[in-house]
C-alpha cells in the first residue's frame, strides 16, 4: 500500500469515528456502557452552565433550574461534559467550554466524544475535541497535542521539501506537509507491554512516536527530472525525515500524466500516474 493510500485509510477511518479525529483506544473489557464517575447528586449551578453551553433545550433547561434532571440522558450528557472540562483543565492548566456531547448508547460500546472551546492560553478561540472509554479508570485521549505542535510538526517537514526541491523553477512542483489531528491518548504502549505517558507539555521530539502524519511531494510532468537527479533529491529527503526523528508518511513523485490544459495543484497530482517515486514510514525514535 502506497503512503497515500495509507494515510487516505487512516483517514477515512478517523472522519468514520468522529468528526476530524481517531477514537482512542478502547479500554480493556470496558466501554461506554460503563458508568461514568460523577453521576450522583441532584442539579448544581454548573449544571445548568454547562447544558446552556451544551445547546439544551428550553424545556430541559427549565426543570434543571427547578432542581430536577428531566432524563437521564440529560444528565449523562451534562456529567460527561463536566468530567472533560475538568479532566483538561487538570492536564493542561486552561479553562475548556464543553459545547458538544456524544454519549454511546448502543449495544456496542464506544467512547464518550465532548467538543470543548479552549477558553485561555495560547490556543483560545480553537476547538479541542476530546474522548472517554471507561474500565477501572476512565480512558482519555484528546487532540490538544494536535493544536500545540501541528504548526512546529508541519513547518520543518515543509522546510525538508524545501530545502530538496526549492530550487526548482516556480510552479514545478507542489507538497503538502500534515499533521493528523486525532485524539492523542495520554498513554501509550511501550514495548515491554506497559503504558508510556505523554506528557501534557510534551515536544515535538518528545512526542516523535505518537504523533501521526505525512509529506507529500510531486514533480510537475512539464519538468521532467532525470533519475539520478530525482533519486538524490528524494534520498534528502528521506535522510532529513529519519533525523527528524517523527512518525511520518512520505512519498515524493515525478508525475508523468499529461496536464492537458489542467493547472498543476496538490489535488490533481494526488493520484496521477509517476514514472520515479520514492515512499516510505518512519516511526519516531523507537
Amino acid at each position: 500500500m502506497s503512503a497515500r493510500k495509507a494515510v487516505a485509510a487512516a483517514l477515512c477511518l478517523s472522519l468514520a469515528l468522529a468528526p476530524g479525529c481517531a477514537a482512542p483506544p478502547r479500554a480493556p473489557g470496558g466501554g461506554a456502557g460503563r458508568e461514568a464517575r460523577g453521576m450522583g447528586g441532584g442539579v448544581t449551578d454548573r449544571d445548568v452552565e454547562v447544558a446552556e453551553s451544551l445547546g439544551a433545550p428550553e424545556d430541559i433547561l427549565a426543570a434543571m433550574r427547578r432542581g430536577e434532571w428531566p432524563t437521564a440522558r440529560s444528565k449523562r450528557n451534562v456529567r460527561v461534559a463536566e468530567a472533560a472540562e475538568d479532566h483538561l483543565s487538570g492536564r493542561y492548566g486552561e479553562r475548556f467550554r464543553a459545547t458538544r456531547v456524544l454519549v454511546s448508547t448502543g449495544f456496542m460500546p464506544e467512547p464518550d466524544t465532548i467538543t470543548c472551546a479552549v477558553e485561555t492560553g495560547e490556543h483560545a478561540g480553537e476547538t479541542c475535541v476530546a474522548s472517554v472509554s471507561y474500565a477501572e479508570e476512565p480512558v482519555w485521549a484528546d487532540d490538544y497535542l494536535y493544536l500545540r505542535l501541528h504548526g512546529e510538526y508541519e513547518r520543518k517537514l515543509g522546510d525538508i521539501a524545501r530545502d530538496a526541491f526549492g530550487d526548482l523553477p516556480e510552479g514545478s512542483w507542489v507538497m503538502e506537509a500534515k499533521m493528523l489531528d486525532y485524539q492523542y491518548p495520554a498513554a501509550t504502549p511501550d514495548a515491554q507491554g506497559g503504558a508510556r505517558e505523554v506528557a501534557p507539555d510534551a515536544s515535538l521530539e518528545d512526542a516523535g512516536t505518537v504523533v501521526d502524519g505525512y509529506l507529500w511531494v510531486f514533480v510537475s510532468p512539464e519538468h521532467q527530472l532525470a533519475e539520478g537527479d530525482f533519486d538524490a533529491r528524494a534520498g534528502r529527503v528521506r535522510d532529513a525525515l529519519d533525523a527528524l526523528d517523527v512518525h511520518v508518511y512520505w512519498e515524493v513523485s515525478q508525475i508523468t500524466r499529461p496536464l492537458d490544459g489542467a493547472e498543476f495543484t496538490m489535488e490533481w497530482s494526488r493520484y496521477a500516474e509517476y514514472s520515479w517515486n520514492s515512499t516510505g514510514v518512519f516511526r519516531g525514535d523507537e
